[in-house]
């Protein structure tokens, strides 16, 4: 199995050994960081998410707009953006950056954070919930036709995207979690 080395995008200037510094969001700081671990060689780098945090998706179409290898890791949080739009918004950021984009499915292992962006889904909910977004999520990138969904947390009628992911049939999915259901669910 090879091995990838996955770097992290910060916002603003920080890590493990920094305090964060600097306003919250800081272009220039995600440029260079990007451009570092491009020449670096890293595969691919991290875009968090946080409910503080600038949005991801826009992070990425930006450090994919000024690079040329490097891929990206978008961690992603079911629940807040419905599965067929997230999935139109992936395979759009994965034709802007070439293929480059995988997006990392994070549950949230903090119910203080779901709940400053209003999820107050329970655990176990949340990984059911995660199980039945990455389901339409797939559909969505690849199903020839518009269909019908009807589930526990979603209901959807005639989705169809005519954007692709450029990788297929679709981009690489990330997961982690230890609990049973998270096992269930990724």
């Amino acid at each position: 199995m090879p091995v990838e080395m996955i770097g992290w995008i910060a916002p603003r200037v920080s890590s493990e050994l920094i305090p964060p510094t600097g306003p919250p969001f800081d272009p220039g700081v995600v440029a260079e960081t990007a451009r570092i671990h491009e020449r670096a060689g890293f595969d691919r780098v991290l875009i968090g998410y946080f409910s503080e945090a600038p949005d991801g998706f826009l992070v990425g179409a930006h450090t994919a707009s000024i690079t040329e290898r490097l891929g990206f890791l978008l961690a992603h949080r079911p629940g807040f953006v419905a599965p067929p739009v997230a999935a139109r918004k992936l395979a759009t950021l994965d034709q802007l950056s070439a293929g480059r984009l995988a997006v990392h499915i994070i549950v949230g292992g903090s119910d203080a954070d779901q709940a400053k962006d209003g999820d107050w889904t329970g655990h176990d909910a949340r990984y059911r919930r995660a199980a039945e977004y990455l389901s339409l999520l797939r559909r969505t990138w690849t199903e020839p036709a518009p269909f019908d969904h009807v589930g526990e947390f979603y209901r959807t009628r005639g989705t169809y995207s005519e954007i692709r992911c450029r990788q297929q049939p679709y981009i690489p999915i990330y997961g982690g979690g230890g609990s049973d259901a998270a096992i269930r669910a990724l």
